[in-house]
């Protein structure tokens, strides 16, 4: 379907031709562009809101299809609702995509980097076992993965590894408290000041 390619080409450009991701795409991906949030919003706000109304459930039936509600749930709702609450609120929804999308195998079908972005709904999730799978993800997508681009999955492992490490330490991501409204530990408090890592 022409949205879901659209939603797609912008969030991986022609990464499969260049190998490693551009400027524009390593703020994207790994940085905190408030252009580039405010360009999300306004080129995928109203696709948002109706994958949140259900008119794009049908896109779960296929594995691009899939990925492209991952990629609005999980991705796009950051950039949208940047430095809110409301960023993590489509989270189990992401993460219900994820793995039933596992289950169908959809994740086979996909390329590399695209697979990157399908698992990462494990990553950002509270849930310790999801912690557990989402390492072994990225571990097999290295393993799977040509050396001229393993350092691009490598930094993925990196940061699977971080957050788990965070998840087992604390049970949640502090850095989520604020704008969820939770008080933080004096132990969390530590940990925040420090600036020990930032998730997402």
């Amino acid at each position: 379907m022409e949205k879901i390619e659209e939603i797609l080409h912008y969030w991986f450009d022609d990464i499969e031709k260049t190998i490693l991701p551009s400027e524009r795409l390593e703020q994207m991906w790994f940085g905190d562009s408030a252009a580039i949030a405010k360009e999300t919003e306004d080129k995928f706000s109203n696709d948002f809101m109706k994958a949140l109304r259900g008119d794009y459930d049908n896109w779960n039936e296929t594995p691009r299809g899939c990925l492209a509600m991952i990629i609005l749930f999980d991705q796009f709702s950051r950039h949208i609702y940047r430095e809110t609450g409301q960023a993590f609120r489509q989270d189990d929804k992401a993460l219900q995509l994820c793995l039933t999308g596992i289950d169908r195998q959809y994740d086979h079908m996909l390329s590399l980097i695209e697979r990157a972005f399908f698992y990462a709904p494990l990553m950002h999730s509270e849930n310790m076992e999801m912690q557990y799978l989402s390492i072994r993800a990225y571990e097999i997508l290295i393993t799977l993965s040509f050396p001229e681009v393993r350092p691009l999955f490598e930094r993925f492992l990196r940061d699977a590894i971080k957050y788990n490490e965070i998840i087992t330490k604390f049970g949640r991501f502090p850095n989520r408290n604020g704008r969820l409204g939770r008080i933080s530990t004096p132990e969390e408090e530590i940990f925040l000041k420090n600036e020990l890592g930032k998730t997402e």
